[in-house]
This record gives structure tokens, C-alpha cells and sequence, in this order.
């Protein structure tokens, strides 16, 4: 996909979920591991962020996922800002 395509489609998923939630985080990667990721607003999107960690980290995944996730953490297993 080039580039102008691509930002079409992020533009099209974004009014989708823009239309239907007031909050809303989404992320995409394509074959070449090129990530995009787009959110509602910054706080919203870093705290949607957080519960997708949250709910990866449970035991039903912990051991058929490893997770790699750049940056640091505190002490309560939340990512600083």
C-alpha cells in the first residue's frame, strides 16, 4: 500500500470510530511492521493504552504472549507519560 492510500483508510476507520465511540484508540501495523496508531484525544488514548496492557498481561495470555513494551514502567505496572 503507498502512503496516500493508507492514510485514506486510517482516515475512514477514524470517522467510523469517531461516529460511533466518543473515546476510541486504534493501532495497525502492515507487512513491513510499519505501525500506525491514532486515538481520540492524547489522555484517552494513553489510558486505553494501559487497559490493552492490562488485559494482555492476564494469566489467560501470559504464556502464549510475549510482550516487548518500550519504555519504562512504575511501580504499579503502569507506563510513565
Amino acid at each position: 500500500m503507498n502512503d496516500e492510500h493508507s492514510e485514506e483508510i486510517y482516515e475512514q476507520i477514524r470517522a467510523i470510530l469517531a461516529e460511533h465511540y466518543p473515546n476510541f484508540f486504534f493501532a495497525v501495523m502492515d507487512d513491513s511492521g510499519e505501525l500506525y496508531y491514532d486515538y481520540s484525544n492524547l489522555p484517552i488514548g494513553k489510558m486505553l493504552m494501559r487497559e490493552v496492557q492490562e488485559e494482555l498481561e492476564v494469566d489467560n495470555y501470559a504464556d502464549d504472549i510475549i510482550i516487548n513494551w518500550d519504555g519504562e514502567q512504575d511501580e504499579n505496572q503502569g507506563w510513565d507519560t
